[in-house]
Parts: structure tokens; C-alpha cells; sequence
């Protein structure tokens, strides 16, 4: 079936070990941490989207393999410290110092110097490696992945295309094949390598979250919902993807839309989200997401709205769908989040944001 991994595949995926800490933002799912973010929406930073590819297996026979697969995870620098101990030169060892190069400018995003410092080592290293072991597939799939870094999918799509002919049944260079053709703007390219991706192995979230960013960019939004939530309950990326698909659902929706089945099904997602653990703060954000499109759904005129009758009945996260109950479920939880603001400024605009929300009272 396509969950089977057969013993052949040259790639695996950055898998984190069991208990490792989630990270705040899954690497190349487009999730920005960001409080405007809509994840699965935005284009992810080149640089993350390269990192986040598969890798290369380790070849057992390397002369430095044992010593590489004893490593304990680490940031790029001091992986580039604990290398300097390796007890000699192969190409493996080469080219998990250009990985650990590559990574290193995401430990300090403003450095400039550094990066540009990084990427020349990493391209020398390549050049090296490339005139060691001629033609050698990993070290064509390390040059797109710089190329990437560096900001030249184009060039990095030549890379990733040889290795796809090489090895036509690895869904990792068709990942790649995606992320480049995103990146030059080929919407209808990356849909097609993304889907094929999806289809093949579920395992790659980078696919899945690619496939409903270019739906998406193409106006297909049943289509990204259909991906996003079709993410399995088992996986590590439920909850990205729900969120994900609950922003691609209220996204850009007019009010005078019939949004109540949405507002319903979203309302059902944040409350699965918040029983799942996901961090208070993105909860009530999402929370004030889709309060505030039902509110405006309910100003503008209620469009496909069932009988007064029966209203009273319905609620959006335990508030009535009303003016007064939706304006008081906004007002709780700007109110939540100004609690756990970051900066005092911040939290004096939620605050402000709150009392503006707050249901109108006549005294």
C-alpha cells in the first residue's frame, strides 16, 4: 500500500525522536508563529523549506558513518563543533557539515555576514565533494538544497530534476520538484508534483501542506480544506493541519455569504484543537477568528440563517448565535489573550480591542 517504505528508498524524513519537544512551527508547513499567520496559506522562507526536505540516508559503509549516526541532535553550531571531532575526512562527514552550515543562518536570522559567510563554505565544500565522488546523487541533492537557500529554485530545480530521473520512484525529489515550482510561481506544476507526493506517501506533511497552499492560491478552497483535514489523527501534524484548515475556511469570506455551516464546522475544529493541548494562546486567536466572521455574518444580514425559532438553540464555542453572545465570546477571549500578552503595549490593545467588542448595555 503507500504507506509501505520499501527497504530501497535513498531519502527518509527529518523525523524527530519520541519525546523530542514540538517545535512551535512545523518546518516547511507554512505555519508561521506569527499572530497574523495564516498557516497553510503563506509560502514558507526558501531557507526553511530546504531544510525541511527529506535527507539522504546515511551510507553504512562511510567511513565516518558510526561516528554520524552517534551524534546527538543539536543546533547547526555546535554540530559543526562536535564534527571537528570525527576521526576522518569522508564524504558523508562533508556533507552533514554543509547541512550544518546551511542551518546555521536560522539560529540568527539577522546576520547577514554570517549567512553569506555559510553559504560560500557550503558551496566549497560541495565543489569538493562533487570532484570526490563524481555524480554521486547526495551531493546533486545537498547543491539544490543550497540552491534553494541561496534563493535560486530555478537552479535548483536542474538539481533535484536529476536526481528525480536517477531515482524516479523516491517521492523526495518530487517534493522538492514542488517547492521549486511554488517558488518560480508554476502554481499548476507544484500542485501536480505536491499531489503526486500526497497520493504516494502520506508521511510527507510537507506535501500535503504544499498542495493546499497552491489550492488555495488558485481559489480552490474546498480543495485545501480537503487535504488539510483529510491529515491523519495519528499524525504529529493533526493539529497544524486543523488549524490550518479552519484559517483556510474563514479566509477572505464575505459576510453576506451562507458562512453559518462554516462558522458551525470551525467552531467544532477549536474546540477539538483545544481538547487536543494546543497552546491557549493560538486557541483563543483561532476562537477569535471565527467569532468575529460569525459576527459579521450576523451584521450583515444572516444570509442562509434557519428561523428565528430555532436560533436560540445554536451556539459557536458555548456562546449563543446572537449579537450579544458572539460579542461576549470576543470580548472573553481578547481578554484571555491580553492575559497572556507578550509586551505591555500588546496587551493594552487586546485590552482596548475588548472593550470595543464588549455586548452594548443599556443602563
Amino acid at each position: 500500500g503507500p504507506h509501505r517504505t520499501p527497504p530501497r528508498r535513498r531519502f527518509r524524513l527529518r523525523g524527530r525522536r519520541p519525546g523530542a519537544e514540538d517545535p512551535p512551527r512545523p518546518a516547511g508547513t507554512g505555519l508561521p508563529g506569527r499572530r497574523d499567520g495564516v498557516p497553510g496559506t503563506i509560502v514558507p522562507d526558501l531557507r526553511e523549506s530546504a531544510l525541511a526536505l527529506p535527507v539522504p540516508r546515511l551510507d553504512p559503509e562511510d567511513a565516518c558513518a558510526g561516528f554520524l549516526a552517534g551524534l546527538p541532535p543539536a543546533g547547526a553550531s555546535e554540530t559543526l563543533t562536535a564534527l571537528e571531532a570525527a576521526p576522518t575526512d569522508s564524504i558523508e562527514l562533508r556533507l552533514r557539515r554543509v547541512r550544518a552550515l546551511l542551518e546555521l543562518p536560522l539560529e540568527q536570522p539577522g546576520n547577514a555576514e554570517l549567512r553569506a559567510d555559510a553559504d560560500a563554505e557550503a558551496a566549497e565544500l560541495l565543489d569538493a565533494a562533487a570532484r570526490w565522488t563524481p555524480g554521486d546523487h547526495r551531493v546533486v541533492w545537498y547543491r539544490g538544497v543550497a540552491a534553494l537557500c541561496a534563493h535560486d529554485p530555478a537552479t535548483a530545480a536542474r538539481c533535484f530534476g536529476a536526481v528525480h530521473d536517477a531515482f524516479p520512484g523516491e517521492p523526495a525529489p518530487g517534493l522538492a520538484l514542488g517547492v521549486c515550482a511554488e517558488a518560480l510561481g508554476g502554481t499548476r506544476d507544484a500542485e501536480e508534483w505536491y499531489a503526486a507526493v500526497w497520493a504516494t506517501d502520506p508521511g510527507h506533511h510537507g506535501a500535503g501542506f504544499g498542495l493546499a497552499r497552491v489550492r488555495l492560491a488558485a481559489g480552490d478552497r474546498e480543495g485545501a480544506v480537503r487535504v488539510l483535514e483529510s491529515v491523519p489523527e495519528t499524525s504529529v501534524h493533526r493539529n497544524a493541519a486543523l488549524v490550518a484548515a479552519v484559517r483556510a475556511r474563514l479566509r477572505g469570506r464575505d459576510p453576506r455569504e451562507p458562512l453559518l455551516p462554516e462558522v458551525l464546522t470551525c467552531g467544532r475544529r477549536v474546540a477539538e484543537l483545544r481538547g487536543n493541548g494546543v497552546e491557549p494562546a493560538l486557541v483563543e486567536r483561532l476562537s477569535c477568528e471565527v467569532l468575529g466572521v460569525a459576527l459579521d455574518w450576523w451584521l450583515a444580514g444572516r444570509a442562509g440563517a434557519p428561523e428565528p425559532a430555532s436560533e436560540g438553540t445554536r451556539t459557536v464555542l458555548g456562546h449563543s448565535l446572537d449579537e450579544k453572545g458572539l460579542r461576549s465570546g470576543l470580548e472573553g477571549s481578547y481578554r484571555v489573550l491580553a492575559r497572556l500578552a507578550a509586551s505591555p503595549r500588546e496587551r493594552i490593545e487586546l485590552v482596548e480591542t475588548a472593550n470595543r467588542l464588549r455586548p452594548r448595555t443599556w443602563v
